[in-house]
């Protein structure tokens, strides 16, 4: 079995970074025991929409039972645990104690079936997989049987009940053995998490981060943020995924704060949870956003102790900023990923232009350049966005063409986004590489173009993709979700032009559709949207 290590990073990076303390021997797992020994009976977790409660002392003890049972079950350091739950403190808990046995846990979203998780787990080796039993209606139990035929690393699954159903399952298996503790020998260099990308590709990357780049984000963030120890995460991203995990379980227990977790979304439930605890910081997607502005302004509902809303991983419009500030919630774009975690954010103090138009400034410690076709460095000009620092991953697992392709000698991460870097430092992300449209030998941003139509109001939500074309290669189509029965090609048109847009850029076709498929992290996958459509001509 191959061994997850760091592939990227030069001698010469590590000591760089070790030097002037961006990196250090810092785990979660003792930043965990530091909380329960410093405030032992603040909440740690609040989950089942408000109605149960976990201190830092039970969420560190529960730790290390888990830590306890998995080395006594033969698990050792380096090893990978699937880990595909709901957003509960079960959750939290087994995530912790994978961590604390010296694991690498590898979190997975509750959606994923056969198809996903076998290429997961057999990619990463996984040892041991925790799953829910049934869950929104799917076995998930049944599921893990069958994995454990076909995934030959795989030793162990543990089913863990749904706390609705049968309260004080969790509670009688780590009561179930006296093993308590965990790894001795924790180091803050070794890989301890792999995430797979979420599906904007067809093939997902599986990356692999430290304790060093991974703690390093949540100080580079609370600093540019400016988080005190009275800050409560309220989370609603997946904690099967990077956002969720890192922005929120990793967020929370590094600091010390309060975690704040809702399993299914609901916006009403949403207002709820953040009045009623005071909720002041999160990490989510643009729809996140949208849906909670919405309710406040229905209810009247709140909202205005949260004051840090990072949102990102797809086009935020600068309507919605506005809308949200209307109703005391502070939206402030970013750009990231999982490879690099977060790179920039728009602190508390940008002035308004930049939050309402820009992805932020580069976070404390990182750096960030735009370099344009001729791989020079540029301001003001569009191009291809690099990313270099500490809280970059440390490679890909098992797969060196695209770490090659990806990582520079020099440490810079190609990231395949497009953006403009403009001289104040704001970033603005403008579409991806390769989703750009090539027409006629020109090139076409398409989040250019969403951004314009999304100042309609007939057009609540629309992605822009290519589509091949026997003439020009490929041409610009507009797929909308609308109520408007009457929308149609030309008043999209009509509109960018009274906007000035080139006419190589107008959208020479238009598909009105229901919904985009999203991943549960907010990201469009256009691959899907452009195979739908070349499957349907296909067959008319």
């Amino acid at each position: 079995m191959s061994v997850l290590r760091d592939v990227v990073t030069s001698p010469e990076r590590r000591a760089e970074y070790l030097a002037d303390g961006r990196w250090d021997d810092t785990h979660l797992s003792g930043r965990l025991s530091a909380a329960a020994a410093e405030h032992p009976d603040k909440a740690a977790v609040v989950d089942l929409e408000g109605n149960r409660v976990h201190t830092f002392a039970q969420l560190d003890a529960d730790a290390s039972k888990v830590a306890g049972i998995l080395r006594q079950a033969g698990f050792q350091r380096g090893n990978v645990a699937t880990v595909q739950l709901p957003n509960w403190y079960e959750t939290v808990a087994i995530d912790l104690g994978i961590l604390r046995a010296g694991g690498v846990l590898n979190p997975v979203l509750p959606v994923y079936r056969y198809r996903e998780l076998e290429h997961v787990m057999n990619t990463g080796g996984v040892t041991v997989l925790f799953a829910p039993d049934m869950y929104r209606g799917f076995d998930h139990a049944a599921l893990a049987v069958r994995l454990r035929q076909d995934v030959g690393s795989l030793d162990h699954t543990v089913v863990v009940p749904d706390p609705t159903a049968d309260p004080g399952g969790f509670r009688r298996w780590l009561d179930g053995t006296s093993a308590v503790g965990g790894a001795d020998d924790l180091e803050a260099g070794d890989v301890s998490e792999l995430i797979f990308t979420s599906g904007t590709e067809a093939a997902p990357k599986a990356v692999m981060h430290t304790e060093q780049t991974a703690n390093f984000s949540m100080r580079a963030a609370a600093s540019s943020l400016g988080l005190t120890e009275s800050d409560v995460v309220w989370m609603p991203s997946p904690i099967g995924h990077s956002t969720g995990f890192n922005y929120g379980v990793r967020m929370s227990v590094y600091h010390g704060l309060t975690l704040v977790l809702q399993d299914r979304w609901d916006p009403g439930v949403a207002g709820r949870l953040i009045e009623a605890h005071q909720c002041s910081y999160s990490l989510a997607a643009t729809t996140f956003a949208s849906d909670l502005v919405a309710q406040a302004a229905a209810d009247g509902s709140d909202l205005s102790s949260l004051r840090l809303f990072g949102s990102g991983g797809a086009t935020v419009p600068p309507e919605v900023v506005v809308s949200a500030g209307q109703v005391g919630v502070d939206v402030l774009r970013l750009y990231g990923s999982t490879e690099v975690l977060v790179a920039t954010w728009n602190p508390p103090g940008s002035p308004a232009h930049k939050r309402h138009n820009t992805d932020g400034c580069v976070v404390d410690g990182v750096e960030v350049m735009v370099v344009g076709d001729d791989g020079e460095a540029a301001i003001g000009i569009e191009g291809e966005i690099l990313v270099r620092g500490p809280n970059t991953c440390v490679g890909f697992f098992d797969d060196p063409a695209r770490v090659a392709s990806t990582f520079g000698a020099d440490g810079w991460v190609r990231s395949g986004d497009l953006g403009v870097l403009d001289a104040d430092g704001y970033l603005t992300v403008v579409g991806r590489k390769k989703e750009i449209i090539i027409r006629g030998g020109l090139n076409i941003a398409p989040r250019e173009i969403e951004e314009m139509l999304l100042q309609l109001p007939a057009v609540e939500q629309v992605a822009v993709v290519g589509l091949p074309d026997d003439r020009l290669g490929e041409i610009a189509c507009a797929c909308v979700v609308t109520p408007d029965d009457h929308l149609t090609l030309d008043a999209l048109v009509s509109h960018m032009k009274s906007l000035g847009a080139a006419a190589y850029k107008l959208p020479e076709r238009f598909v009105r559709i229901d919904s985009l498929p999203m991943t549960l992290t907010g990201k469009v996958q256009k691959f899907e949207l452009v195979r739908s459509i070349v499957d349907a001509q296909g067959s008319s």
